[in-house]
């Protein structure tokens, strides 16, 4: 009897909990709700008007007094020996500093709420004579947090911040190097056509100057690639007006799709025309599909940023950590009314 107690429990238990095991059914609510958050996945480039606007910010306009190149001379004014004086007397006009004026506004007004909201609320000030005043709504809880989870989160947030920069600067060296690569293929390319003119019959000034122009406009046509059209369009138009002599291939540059891709065209086929032997075409051709590399090269880095879900989490872990950062300095920093802790968070 006992047995038969104990399937009939066992029977009901796996009747009635049978659907647990089932794979739960969507509503066509629940599936709608997925599709839309997934669609907020997708990336979207934002239109002509808006980068438009968003490059008139100082941070986008400063970036042209950026792209330094260094001769001796700056070389000689980096290792004066005022440049610690000077760069300290320099941090008003700090470019950065400008440039992330919004965050540090947010960051002072959270502060400055923290503290007047514990001093005039909850835990009274001190006033000019010394006296405390009490608080006028001690009744509310604090704005206050222990110190330890900073610190204990502190080694983590620099980890992400710390790998952030190095894949930065590996991305700008790697930049960098290509473009090295195209400079100095283009000087190759350059000394090639030149020592060959010599050599060669028909090879004449006007096809040794369309080599040139064909060189140039390579680069320059990587250039254009790379900057916004509010930024470079006109300025790229007028040097294919100004400085390309053949305005066919001009037309041709300026209506193109791809312009890096159009001016190596250009350049295999100015080689071609110079008729060399398989030798020279051979070697030189070498040199040509080092351009492309470093054309391949400079489109994988400026089409593939650092991932954007991991800049993405670096950026909230850091914003909800500073944020948070006045109400953990709040206990440890009691002088002048705890109002140290705004230029401590700063």
């Amino acid at each position: 009897m006992k047995f038969l107690n104990v399937n009939a429990m066992l029977a009901l238990l796996f009747l009635s909990g049978a659907e647990a095991f089932a794979p739960p059914k969507k509503s066509m609510t629940a599936a709608h709700i997925t599709e839309l958050n997934l669609q907020s996945l997708e990336q979207k480039t934002p239109d002509y008007d808006t980068t438009a606007k968003l490059l008139e910010s100082y941070g986008e306009k400063a970036r042209i007094y950026r792209r330094n190149v260094y001769s001796a001379a700056d070389w000689i004014k980096v290792r004066r020996s005022t440049r610690f004086i000077d760069t300290l007397w320099s941090t008003p006009k700090s470019a950065l500093i400008n440039q992330i004026s919004t965050e540090v506004l947010v960051m002072t007004t959270s502060a400055l709420f923290v503290v007047l909201f514990n001093d005039l609320l909850v835990s009274g000030y001190t006033d000019f004579s010394g006296v405390h005043q009490d608080g006028i709504a001690p009744f509310l809880p604090a704005l206050k947090l222990p110190l330890a989870p900073f610190t204990l989160s502190s080694g983590a947030l620099g980890l992400l911040l710390t790998f952030r920069t190095n894949v930065s600067y590996s991305r700008w060296n790697e930049a960098r190097t290509a473009w090295g690569k195209v400079i100095n293929d283009s000087r190759s390319i350059a000394r090639m056509g030149c020592i060959w003119s010599k050599s060669y019959k028909n090879i004449d000034d006007a096809a040794v100057q369309r080599l040139g122009e064909a060189i140039c406009s390579f680069s320059r046509s990587l250039m254009n690639r790379t900057l916004p059209p509010q930024e470079d369009e006109e300025n790229f138009k007028q040097y294919t007006y100004d400085r390309i002599t053949d305005q066919n291939y001009a037309e041709v540059l300026r209506n193109a799709k791809h312009r890096p891709t159009a001016a190596l065209a250009e350049l295999t086929s100015a080689l071609v025309d110079f008729k060399l032997n398989p030798l020279h075409q051979v070697e030189v051709e070498k040199v040509v599909t080092g351009l492309c590399d470093a054309l391949g090269a400079s489109e994988r880095i400026f089409t593939s940023p650092v991932p954007t879900f991991y800049t993405r989490h670096t950026a909230r872990f850091l914003a909800f950590w500073l944020l948070a950062l006045p109400m953990g300095l709040y206990e440890p920093l009691t002088g002048v009314n705890h109002l140290t802790v705004v230029p401590v968070t700063m």
